[in-house]
């Protein structure tokens, strides 16, 4: 895991990390999980698929009730408005 980024195996090892990721995320920023269904919000498969195929640069934007994130290689995060 050089460089800071991460590093995808495969969809099932990469899978729960991100998703724990992306609801730490949302929970530092003040959205209980209870509050919404992930995989009614975005894909995450989806979105590794993506992250998986691009490039160090690639990025995915997307929103969880209205929390716009921003999830790269190196990880999701908050937009900041």
């Amino acid at each position: 895991m050089g460089g800071g980024h991460r590093r995808w195996a495969t969809v099932t090892d990469s899978r729960r990390p991100l998703l724990l990721d992306i609801v730490a995320v949302l929970e530092r920023h003040g959205l209980p999980p209870d509050a919404y269904r992930l995989g009614d919000e975005i894909d995450p498969e989806a979105v590794e698929r993506v992250l998986e195929s691009g490039g160090p640069d690639t990025e995915v934007r997307c929103s969880v009730r209205d929390v716009p994130l921003v999830v790269t290689p190196d990880g999701p995060r908050v937009i900041d408005a």
